[in-house]
């Protein structure tokens, strides 16, 4: 008589416990250099410069903070520079450019026009972006009205 308690399927087992440890194993290697890395500097500070972040001694680092995800990680970079102008020396150097949004528009059929939006000329918040060819994304940002526009705000995105 069979009461249920005996396994028939050893297979079954084995194959439920090697998804099992796959999982583990996957879900460690994603918290473990968070848990070993105490410093998210020494991660988000490589990899903004790596897409082009380029510091200068004028330039001082405030924080950084490192979010590890599957398939794609980023980092946040805040930086304090000097004045206006080693702002724009900084924005210059990392060889990012304003955010800009271009069309074509086309009026009854008619020929094409360019249209261009420019949504830093709108709010006080100002963005200046690259985009390496894999598509990684270097994002500068500053607000005119948070420590006069010379609290930077660097985002390094892989998407």
């Amino acid at each position: 008589m069979d009461d249920g308690s005996t396994i028939r399927h050893p297979k079954l087992v084995w194959l439920a416990g090697g998804i099992g440890a796959l999982a583990l194993l996957v879900t460690g290697l994603s918290v473990v250099p968070q848990i070993l890395d105490r410093d998210p500097c020494s991660r988000a500070l490589p990899f903004a410069s790596e897409l082009g972040l380029q510091l200068s001694s004028d330039d001082e680092v405030v924080s950084c903070h490192w979010h590890t995800s599957f398939p794609d990680s980023s980092g946040t970079v805040t930086v304090r520079t000097a004045s206006h102008t080693t702002r724009e020396a900084l924005l210059r150097r990392s060889g990012v450019s304003e955010e800009i949004y271009r069309w074509a528009v086309s009026v009854n059929d008619g020929p094409s026009l360019e249209e261009v939006h420019r949504p830093n000329l709108k709010r006080s918040e100002q963005v200046y972006l690259t985009t390496a060819p894999n598509g990684r994304q270097l994002r500068i940002s500053y607000d005119e009205k948070v420590e006069s526009g010379l609290l930077l705000a660097v985002s390094a995105l892989e998407t």
